[in-house]
């Protein structure tokens, strides 16, 4: 009982922190990093425009992406922006990727695909074809790059309202969490949680906020000044950086102001049709965002047990003396409050995600497999030479 007891409390304290608190300089003020309210479809500002007058680099780095990168072509050809040319990376692909995309230039001529070279040793494979597309860029003069994914689509105009925001404002760089595909059971188990759990992380608040160290972006879709990469490609400071959007943006944020939000005008066209494919894409990165630290990977899977787990099971184990103890009635309400914090936090992300209620009472199950997906991450690290992504190892 009395684990269960000082367990709860402390899961209550922070389920109060994470809910009232945290990702906040002025708890009265600010919003809450659960509360999915910073989406840029929110800003005001001028978004009349019709054109673009500066010059803009689309940078996509491609490796075996047949199936979703001529629908991530055709949406940029659809934003109508005549100073608009597209640069393809292709990765050293073993399909159909470089075939389509040069097939793709007989409607939109202002493509160049590059033959990625040998991956060398030291880098990573998505950081070097970035890096390849800058270096090939920075020969023409561009006012922007926009570097996304190679399954991202994007609505019509976004391009030119992003660039009339940064326009307007004083922000060198502008991300957009691209809306993941959220349609089968195991994507609406998890893509979610993954949602929330990145803004815990990287609270939007604290990535816009000039006066932070936290930066971050979303590899999907980043919109920059070009002259930020002009004195040297900063690529080449992070080529074995396997979360290379988190790790640019550090770097940006150094050269000036960022902005990172949600929106529902960049969407990802990738599907994850099991648990399998969706536990890849996590473990990849998971154990390098602890630094590769043993300590870290503990705290980590105790604080996904303590904030998400526990609270469920100290209630059902508070209703087997429910009527006999009035100890156990104490562990009832503090554990009935800690789940009623993580559903009302949870709920907007799920909102967002159209899906249903029921998905928000499955945060502690995806918590768990999460903590899986981790564990698993710092196991191929150690004992396996790293984490499989696209038959490499990293």
């Amino acid at each position: 009982m009395s684990f269960y007891i000082l367990g709860s409390i402390l899961s209550l304290t922070l389920w109060l922190y994470l809910t009232f608190c945290h990702g906040k300089r002025k708890i009265f003020k600010n919003l809450n990093f659960w509360s999915n309210r910073i989406v840029f479809e929110n800003l005001k500002f001028n978004s009349k425009n019709k054109n673009v007058h500066e010059k803009i680099c689309v940078i996509i780095p491609a490796r075996n992406e047949e199936k979703t990168i001529l629908k991530t072509l055709k949406s940029l050809k659809d934003q109508k922006i005549n100073n608009l040319e597209i640069i393809v990376i292709d990765d050293n692909s073993t399909d159909n990727t470089s075939k389509i995309v040069n097939n793709f230039k007989k409607e939109f001529k202002k493509v160049f695909v590059l033959s990625g070279k040998k991956l060398p040793q030291g880098w990573v494979g998505k950081t070097w074809a970035l890096k390849q597309g800058v270096d090939f860029a920075n020969h023409k003069r561009y006012d922007f790059y926009v570097f996304i994914d190679s399954d991202i689509v994007l609505t019509k105009n976004l391009l030119i309202k992003v660039s009339t925001f940064i326009n307007s404002s004083d922000f060198e760089m502008v991300s957009l969490m691209a809306k993941l595909n959220c349609k089968t059971i195991w994507e609406k188990i998890l893509i979610p949680p993954f949602i929330f759990f990145f803004q815990k992380i990287y609270p939007f608040n604290l990535v816009i906020d000039q006066n932070s160290r936290i930066a971050a972006a979303a590899g999907g879709f980043i919109f920059c000044k070009a002259k930020i990469f002009k004195d040297q490609n900063l690529y080449d400071l992070i080529p074995n950086k396997v979360i290379d959007d988190c790790n640019i943006a550090k770097l940006i944020k150094k050269k000036g102001n960022i902005w990172l939000g949600l929106t529902n005008k960049v969407q990802s066209k990738r599907q994850y049709n099991n648990l399998k494919e969706i536990w890849k894409m996590v473990s990849r990165t998971a154990f390098e965002q602890l630094n590769h630290s043993v300590l870290l990977l503990l705290l980590s899977l105790s604080g996904l047990f303590l904030i998400y787990v526990l609270p469920y099971l100290g209630l059902i184990y508070s209703l087997q003396f429910f009527v006999t103890n009035e100890l156990s009635l104490h562990l009832f309400t503090i554990n009935v409050l800690s789940i009623s914090m993580m559903i009302f936090t949870f709920s907007p992300t799920v909102k967002f995600y159209k899906i249903g209620k029921f998905f928000t009472f499955t945060l502690p199950f995806s918590a768990i497999i999460y903590g899986c997906m981790t564990l698993s991450s710092a196991i191929n690290y150690f004992f396996f030479k790293g984490n499989k992504w696209k038959g490499r190892k990293y």
